[in-house]
């Protein structure tokens, strides 16, 4: 597909709609913000033409869009703010977020109609590439049907995935019915209250360079009865026999990297996968079920080469016992006791990743089960929720449009795509659709 043609049309800064009081500008962060990746996470909401505009034109909703983003921003008035110079506090002063109009001279039915394409969505998002952007970034683009994608990013230090979802859907939820929910604004500060940053010794993980062999993003989509007959396959040998459609793909994935690898290297290696586990509501720490922020913890789950039957068991008893032994850990676990757990988490990562070329290492997140397909400014729920391509190998997991499917976006070395794309298990438990285009395209 050729480049899209993006005009920019309006390039602001949108602060919130009532300044923020003294006495809230300094937020400090938490523990678990201080170990976020120092990275933007990108989303795009594709929405189609819609009766439901009720002949409302572009400007209109442009307009409705900005003014309950500034709405929004008064309850969420961190994302307005800027990182302080110690990294370790928000600046919550109303510099405010970045905002992007842009016309883009295409229908968005063409754009998708071919199958969306992975390259061109990076065009569509913000540009935070600069040490002073600010914490968010939102662009809405206008196609030439008056569809629109309107694309996020936002520091992971500031959110993950649950505290971005809440943000998103009570901006739409002032954009549908012009008013905002009354938050209670200290929620913010209750992490960094229970959780404060410390002094961490030893060495840190760094997120990987950009540097080395070119990364390739494709997008595979596990339906319905793909993932049953893929839990079908989970016999009673299995510790966990009903295992979550999260875990059955990610099992398999697993799987198919690990035989990729012994390929490539003649025999067996030791393997981990990494994946993130949210906190909320698994702790005896009620007042954080819904705390904004980072509250999650990474976790490894691993297989010695002795180990590794390359069975789909193999990988599902490994990936459930990790995720089970952590949630029970979590939930009777005091403040300073969790704060341990991410520790020792941190510090098996580490040394995982020091083990150099004698271990492969998978990472994986899933953005699954959380409501991003309700996130409705007025004109609809999207089409499609999705990602982008990234510059380093991870397995990021979303729903499909209907719920009961994953979309399994897998970003690898060039080589290793090539295989996996080709596995037999791939093959027969995949497509690349990213939803069913006959819905709606006539």
């Amino acid at each position: 597909m050729a480049k899209l043609e993006i005009q920019i049309q309006t390039r602001k800064m949108m602060k919130p709609s009532t300044p923020t009081p003294n006495h809230l500008q300094s937020l400090s962060l938490s523990f678990f913000d201080q170990g976020a990746p120092r990275i933007y996470v990108p989303i795009l909401f594709h929405y189609l033409p819609s009766s439901e505009w009720n002949n409302e034109g572009i400007t209109e909703r442009c307009d409705k869009l900005q003014k309950s983003l500034a709405e929004t921003l008064t309850n969420f008035y961190p994302l307005a703010g800027r990182f302080r110079e110690d990294e370790f506090s928000i600046h919550c002063n109303d510099e405010g977020v970045e905002y992007v109009e842009s016309k883009i001279n295409t229908d968005l039915t063409e754009f998708l109609r071919e199958g969306p394409k992975i390259e061109p969505l990076e065009d569509l998002l913000p540009k935070m590439d600069k040490l002073s952007s600010p914490l968010l970034g939102v662009q809405v683009n206008i196609f030439n049907c008056g569809g629109l994608v309107i694309a996020i990013q936002i520091s992971h230090v500031a959110a993950d995935a649950f505290t971005l979802a809440t943000f998103l859907n009570e901006w739409a939820q002032a954009s549908l019915t012009g008013t905002t929910t009354k938050y209670c604004l200290p929620r913010f500060s209750h992490l960094s209250s229970l959780f404060p940053t410390r002094v961490l010794s030893g060495p840190q993980f760094s997120p990987p360079s950009n540097i080395g062999p070119k990364i390739v993003t494709k997008r595979f989509v596990f339906d319905a009865l793909a993932i049953s007959k893929l839990k079908d396959r989970i016999n009673s040998s299995a510790t966990f026999t009903r295992p979550t459609r999260v875990v059955a793909v990610m099992s398999l994935i697993w799987k198919v990297l690990v035989g990729i690898s012994s390929a490539k290297h003649g025999h067996s290696r030791d393997s981990c996968f990494l994946f993130p586990i949210n906190l909320r509501g698994k702790s005896n720490l009620p007042s954080l079920e819904h705390a904004l922020g980072n509250f999650y913890v990474t976790v490894v789950a691993t297989l010695e080469a002795n180990q590794l039957r390359k069975e789909l068991n193999d990988f599902v008893n490994s990936i459930g016992s990790t995720a089970r032994d952590t949630s029970l850990s979590i939930g009777k676990a005091s403040v300073d006791e969790i704060i341990s757990l991410s520790i020792n988490c941190g510090t098996e990562i580490i040394n995982k990743f020091g083990q150099g070329d004698k271990m492969d290492i998978y990472a994986c997140t899933s953005w699954c089960r959380f409501p991003w397909y309700e996130v409705d400014f007025g004109w609809g729920k999207p089409i499609w929720v999705s990602s982008v391509g990234r510059p380093f190998e991870i397995i990021s997991l979303f729903d499909t449009k209907s719920g009961d499917g994953i979309e399994a976006w897998v970003s690898l070395k060039e080589n290793d795509m090539a295989e996996f794309e080709r596995d037999p298990d791939i093959l027969s438990s995949t497509s690349k659709e990213a939803f069913d285009s006959s819905i709606w395209i006539k």
